[in-house]
């Protein structure tokens, strides 16, 4: 099974579930907020159903949510009322793939960990930004989490339970933004089974 096959199986549920961190997800979506400013062209990558860029894109001149999966998509697009930002679109887009285009702010939330390539997708998300721009990411750290799971998860993803999830840590993340050429300004752990890392990167 493909991931956009596993993500549109997953979707209708994935819809439906409750975030399973709303403290977490809050805090990071707030600190965005804060970033974001009106005349910003933003990029969000696998935007999933499209809940975070409904939140964020009335405060910005243009925000453009993407992901591999047509009927996450189709969800978010669904989403969209007579009241909802102009501003905002949704679009189906390879996985990791950054679209033509002025881009100031580009986000990745809880999706670099599910890239198999991510050294060259986190290149062509620098290239693509102008000096000055933000690269703003929350990654899943599998390699830091309960030990078990780099174990489990390759099983389950055999099956069709799971999909790619590199066996990802800080330190290799934080080392592979710089790497590439962003100034981290800012990072934030956020705990559980698999911690979360939200990172603030610009281009200089």
């Amino acid at each position: 099974m493909t991931d956009a096959a596993f993500w549109d199986k997953a979707a209708p549920k994935y819809a439906k579930d409750p975030i399973s961190d709303m403290a977490g997800y809050t805090q990071t979506r707030d600190r965005i907020a804060q970033i974001l400013q009106p005349h910003h062209a933003v990029l969000e990558l696998g935007c999933g159903t499209g809940s975070t860029a409904l939140e964020l894109a009335a405060g910005v001149a243009r925000y453009l949510g993407t992901d591999v999966s047509p009927q996450m998509i189709a969800i978010a697009q669904a989403k969209l009322t007579e009241q909802s930002p102009s501003q905002l679109s949704f679009a189906v887009q390879e996985a990791g793939a950054v679209p033509e285009g002025s881009h100031d702010v580009i986000l990745a939330l809880n999706v670099l960990h599910l890239l198999p390539d991510l050294e060259g997708v986190l290149r062509r998300i620098y290239q693509a930004l102008p000096p000055g721009g933000v690269f703003i990411a929350k990654t899943g750290l599998l390699k830091d989490g309960l030990w078990i799971l780099p174990w489990i998860i390759p099983v389950m993803r055999l099956v069709g339970k799971a999909p790619y999830v590199r066996n990802l840590g800080e330190a290799e993340l934080l080392d592979m933004l710089k790497t590439v050429g962003f100034s981290v300004k800012e990072t934030l752990v956020q705990p559980g089974m698999v911690p979360r890392l939200f990172t603030v990167a610009h281009k200089p």
